[in-house]
């Protein structure tokens, strides 16, 4: 057998998993239900003016209307998700808006439609029904009637009825102005006009389409109604003076005509523009997640300045809320503009031409529209302030249309995360904490309270009914609490954390999106916010920092990654190291700003598996990566910043099957690198003195004693009752956890 390396290491098994089973939560996959059902004549859910759905009478400002949803006018009494509803202000008091949220959870701060005083106005909204088949409607300023009417629901879940979405490039169909789609002139009080809406972007046989209405120059305001040929007709559209546009969808016949009706007291001109259609099929188009939540509000403190006159502004929408990355047809946002001017808002992808149709034309004051639109670059949209004066902007997401992704499989046999917690008040130390995958897809947490004692580790599976993939990743959060994140089977990453700190209950799963290849690394930046890094499927190395009113997925750059990154903190920030699809060891640093250094390409082709990383004190990185011939090589960046231009070889005569982990011994002050062999056993070695940056001879983990791995070995220093050590963990053939802990 090799020699020593001048110390000793102790092999414990681990303790019987007690497998407590956590509730289910989650969320549909691509493809897994949301598809839409239009009524074929609207739902008057609540009407304060007849006492429809609740008490008759003006709503008060800051009041809060809970009305049924559920199995009124047509509406099932299972099986919905979220409904399409109209939402109208009527005869205001004072300048307000609506917010319409889920009955029995918190009221969302999404606007769903905004008029000032003395305005008749409306918006569609795609909004959640609570638990108890309601919806709460807030009216926020002065008195006001309030009328909600659903035109259609999206489904919970997969069924046969029901289609999906699918978007259009934004087009014009109808315009009486040009006597584009119909005839040219105003359409009279009281008059209508019959208009085809298929046989363009909207094929013929698509079941509804998603339209934005505009009724141009209007001398006073009024009202709009449509009914598909052969069909009642249902109001859809309240106008002001002025212009006023808005989302609406409507029913098509098979022949695709709708016969538009103008309630006002005045003519008008109409504008049709197309934006997307419903299938008739559950198995086409795509599926509605309903989100709810706050995008953008340039308002709030530390979110800028009003955007300027004619000035543009990007918003996240890809990547944020649980959204992924990719597979995203399309969004449906509110955007609200509260104006020194008239003006219009125009919004589209990011990285596509500048459209010329507006979704909003509006006057002084504050507007809302909602708009289906495609996010571009790195998930994001383009808003236009088309005003002669400053405009804030509020921006929310009602939900996302979801195409369908594949299913990321189970990695077998990734490693085991170890991870210290800091000490809490009146310890001398803190925890050890252990995750892991299995290979079921279940995550594993392991809590030991006395650190001295691995037969004292209280397993838990913590992922209930999910099933998730790869390595995950441990942080502590500020106030103590463990958080565990890791890559959910549908692609995105999920995290979850302790009720309290040292509590061994869990709260449930959070989806913070993203869309990797393979599983997060997580570390914390200087000012303790955790950040998650991943890489996706096109080699992109994305980071997700968890602060902000938004937190959000942002892409760092292209640099033909795959697998799982390192990354570990340094005296600016975070030293990020990965392998490209060459197998060539790049890295960058993150600094706590959240600015990037160059990549630099430290070469090595042919490399595999996950790098691993030591920083030596004077803060100077060491990386550790497994050869093209499988042995394990190394570079350490000079006091000056500055990489060596060959790898030296760690040791010599072990063909490693794995990945390497280096650790830097706290008490000896030597790196020692472990690293599963082709012979199956963990081997191991140290330098042979401190800082030389030369190496003896890799020996078994324990001298003379096989223990078989079926994992990479994972090391990681710790702190017990002798002092300061290090461990290594790993899992046999037959997954059993297992510990050796390096002794003097």
């Amino acid at each position: 057998m090799p020699k020593r390396s001048g110390a000793s290491l102790v092999a414990i098994a681990a303790a019987a998993l007690a497998m407590l089973v956590a509730p289910h939560a989650g969320a549909d996959e691509a493809g897994g239900g949301g598809d839409y059902v239009q009524l074929k004549n609207d739902a008057e859910v609540l009407d304060t003016r007849d006492g429809t759905g609740a008490a008759a009478g003006q709503r008060g400002a800051e009041t809060t209307t809970v009305v049924p949803v559920l199995g009124v006018g047509g509406i099932p009494t299972t099986g919905v998700g979220s409904v399409l509803a109209r939402a109208s202000i009527l005869d205001p008091s004072a300048d307000t808006w609506l917010v319409l949220t889920p009955d029995g959870e918190k009221r969302s701060d999404t606007t769903a439609v905004a008029a000032q005083a003395g305005e008749d106005l409306s918006a569609f909204v795609a909004v959640e029904v609570g638990a108890n088949g309601k919806l709460a409607v807030y009216q926020a300023a002065g008195k006001a009637h309030v009328v909600v009417e659903v035109h259609g629901y999206f489904k919970s879940s997969q069924g046969a009825t029901g289609g999906g979405y699918v978007p259009v490039e934004h087009t014009r169909a109808v315009d009486t102005r040009t006597g584009l789609g119909t005839a040219a002139g105003v359409v009279p009080a009281g008059g209508s006009r019959t208009v085809t809406l298929t046989g363009g972007p909207i094929p013929a046989g698509a079941t509804a389409a998603y339209v934005n209405l505009a009724t141009p120059s209007a001398t006073e305001g009024g009202w709009l109604s449509y009914a598909p040929a052969g069909g009642t007709a249902r109001p859809v559209m309240n106008y002001a003076k002025g212009t006023t546009q808005q989302a609406a969808v409507v029913q098509l016949p098979a022949d695709g005509q709708v016969t538009f009706t103008n309630r006002g007291g005045a003519p008008v001109n109409l504008m049709v523009n197309l934006e997307g259609y419903f299938t008739a099929s559950a198995t086409t188009g795509s599926g509605f997640r309903e989100v709810g939540k706050r995008l953008l509000n340039t308002r709030a403190a530390g979110a800028g300045l009003p955007v300027a006159p004619n000035a543009t502004v990007d918003v996240q929408v890809g990547g944020t809320h649980g959204l992924p990355t990719r597979g995203i047809a399309a969004a449906l946002v509110s955007i609200t503009t509260t104006s020194e001017e008239p003006g219009y808002v125009k919004a589209w992808p990011v990285g596509e031409p500048e459209p010329g149709l507006t979704v909003g034309d509006h006057g002084a004051g504050r507007r809302t529209n909602s708009v289906s639109v495609a996010p571009g670059t790195d998930g994001r949209i383009r808003i236009r302030n088309g005003s002669s004066g400053t405009s804030h902007v509020i921006v929310d997401l009602q939900g996302w249309f979801a195409r369908p992704l594949p299913t990321v499989p189970v990695v077998r046999d990734s490693a085991t995360t170890a991870f210290q917690a800091a000490p809490v008040a009146g310890a001398r130390v803190g925890t050890l904490e252990y995750a892991y995958t299995d290979n079921a897809g279940r995550v594993v947490f392991g809590h030991q309270q006395d650190v001295d004692n691995f037969g004292s580790i209280q397993w838990t599976v913590i992922s209930g009914s999910e099933a998730f993939t790869g390595k995950p990743a441990v942080v502590q959060l500020a106030d103590g609490r463990i958080q565990v994140t890791a890559q959910n089977r549908d692609g995105d990453v999920w995290a979850i954390a302790q009720t309290a700190a040292g509590a061994l209950t869990w709260g449930p799963w959070t989806d913070l999106g993203g869309s990797p290849a393979a599983a997060p690394t997580a570390a914390k930046l200087a000012d303790g916010t955790p950040a998650q890094f991943a890489v996706d499927a096109d080699g992109r190395l994305w980071v997700y920092q968890q602060k902000g009113s938004v937190p959000f997925w942002r892409n760092l750059g292209d640099q033909d990654l795959v697998g799982q990154v390192a990354v570990v903190a340094v005296r600016d920030g975070l030293r990020v190291v990965g392998l490209d699809g060459a197998g060539a060891v790049r890295t960058v640093l993150f600094h706590d700003d959240g600015s990037l250094s160059a990549w630099a390409n430290l070469g090595g082709a042919g490399s595999s598996g996950t790098p691993s990383v030591v920083v030596r004190p004077g803060y100077q990185p060491q990386v550790f990566v497994r050869g093209a011939s499988g042995s394990v090589l190394t570079k350490l960046q000079d006091a000056g910043g500055a990489w060596p231009g060959e790898w030296d070889e760690v040791g010599g005569g072990v063909v490693a099957a794995g990945a390497p982990s280096a650790v830097l011994d706290p008490a000896l002050g030597r790196v020692a690198v472990v690293v599963r062999g082709a012979d199956g056993e963990v081997h191991r070695v140290w330098e042979t003195a401190v800082g030389t940056n030369t190496w003896g001879e890799w020996a078994w983990l324990i001298e003379g004693i096989s223990d078989p791995a079926a994992t990479d070995p994972t090391a990681v220093p710790v702190t017990n009752a002798n002092g300061e050590s290090w461990l290594v963990t790993f899992r046999s053939p037959n997954g059993t956890p297992r510990f050796v802990e390096r002794r003097l």
